[in-house]
C-alpha cells in the first residue's frame, strides 16, 4: 500500500497552481522512500486531469485529439524555446488512452516526463483545473485507492 503523504498533495498542489518555488522546496524535501507514494499520486492527478480534458473535447479521446494537445503544448514550448520531443509525449498519451503496446517504447522517466507536462499544461490551460485542484487531488486519492483494491 503506497504512503500518500500531505506533502506529496502539497507539492502537486504548488506545481498545478503556478507555485513552483513551493513545489521545488517541497521536492527538494522528500526523502528517497517517500518517492514512490509521491509518484502513485502524481499518475492519479495526470489520469483525472487527462480525462477531464478529453471529457470536454469534441470528439472525446482520439489520435486526432490527443494530436491538436501535443501540438498545442509543442508551440508553448517552441515560444519559450524549450526543447520538447512530441512524439514521447504522443506516445505516452496514446498508451495512456488504451494503445499499451507502446509504452515498451518508453524509460520510466519519459513517462514521468510526460505526466508532468501534462499536468502543468492542463492546469494552465483549464483555470477551473488550477482553480479546483483540491477537487482533482481528492479524486486522485481516490482513484490511487482503487488501483491498490485491484492490486490485491
Amino acid at each position: 500500500m503506497a504512503n500518500i503523504a500531505p506533502a506529496h498533495r502539497e507539492q502537486l498542489k504548488a506545481f498545478a497552481t503556478g507555485d513552483l518555488d513551493r513545489a521545488q522546496a517541497l521536492s527538494d524535501a522528500m526523502s528517497d522512500h517517500e518517492w514512490a507514494g509521491y509518484r502513485l499520486l502524481h499518475a492519479a492527478l495526470f489520469s483525472v486531469l487527462l480525462d477531464n480534458h478529453f471529457q470536454h473535447a469534441p470528439g472525446g479521446i482520439s489520435p486526432q485529439t490527443i494530436a491538436e494537445l501535443v501540438t498545442r503544448i509543442r508551440r508553448d514550448y517552441e515560444a519559450a524555446n524549450i526543447t520538447f520531443d512530441s512524439w514521447t509525449v504522443e506516445g505516452v498519451l496514446r498508451a495512456t488512452a488504451g494503445e499499451e503496446y507502446l509504452f515498451e517504447r518508453f524509460s520510466n522517466e519519459d513517462i514521468i516526463s510526460t505526466q508532468t507536462i501534462v499536468v502543468g499544461r492542463l492546469t494552465s490551460y483549464d483555470l477551473d483545473a488550477s482553480k479546483d485542484i483540491d477537487a482533482f487531488l481528492d479524486a486522485a486519492e481516490a482513484l490511487v485507492t482503487a488501483w491498490e483494491r485491484q492490486s490485491q
